[in-house]
């Protein structure tokens, strides 16, 4: 699965881009432009990270590597407006990204992804829904949704909710910022994804120090190139 930390970051440009701060409709946002004179400094570690995106698209268009995303994440790159420079191609733009099936439909807590953007919104999604029910509070929601003519659990997000203490294990010693990264992770986990790939250095740092039982690892691009 790809952090839309990797997707924004896929911008085939020679490798020569620098980031730049700007503003849009009144709200600041990042974007990254070429660098028209010469390459930069080799000095930073994510574009040593960058550098590894155009062999792990090859990896894709071989059939090595099969692209995942999620309805949050997408959601979440909105947000966050990360927009490359205009005549820049995007390295993954050619691939189709499978949507995973998320821990539970956001609807089926009345509430929504689109109305629900902010960072702070994904938290306590997080912190009110998966990190305070207890088991048995947890079981009597299952019992209601089944009894629901309008809604109902489908038995994959039974399943995800029987197993709240995966994504609490995940969660044990972050920080609270990195909830939305942890809900990624944990959606990943579910559908017996190998590989979260990220360009988050703190939060998969935190997640290597746990040594958290899990089926999916938490990788940089360079790591899973390394594997190849």
């Amino acid at each position: 699965m790809f952090d839309h930390s990797v997707r924004s970051d896929a911008i085939r440009a020679e490798h020569g881009v620098v980031k730049e701060v700007g503003e849009l409709w009144g709200k600041p946002y990042t974007y990254l432009r070429h660098h028209t004179q010469v390459r930069p400094p080799r000095n930073d570690w994510r574009q040593d990270e960058i550098d590894s995106l155009q062999f792990i698209a090859n990896l894709i268009r071989n059939g090595s590597v099969f692209p995942f995303t999620t309805a949050e994440m997408e959601a979440e790159a909105f947000r966050v407006l990360k927009c490359p420079s205009l005549g820049h191609e995007d390295i993954f733009a050619e691939f189709r990204f499978e949507y995973l099936e998320p821990p539970i439909d956001r609807s089926k807590w009345g509430l929504s992804i689109e109305q629900h953007l902010s960072k702070e919104d994904v938290i306590a999604y997080c912190e009110c829904f998966f990190l305070s029910p207890s088991a048995d509070r947890t079981e009597a929601f299952i019992d209601g949704m089944r009894s629901n003519p309008c809604f109902s659990l489908t038995g994959f997000e039974e399943r995800c909710l029987r197993r709240l203490d995966v994504f609490k294990r995940i969660c044990r010693g972050i920080d609270r910022t990195h909830y939305p990264d942890a809900l990624h992770l944990w959606t990943a986990e579910e559908n017996s994804v190998d590989v979260f790939l990220t360009m988050d250095k703190r939060f998969r740092n935190v997640i290597q120090r746990q040594k958290a039982d899990l089926h999916c690892r938490i990788l940089f691009p360079s790591e899973l190139k390394s594997q190849f």
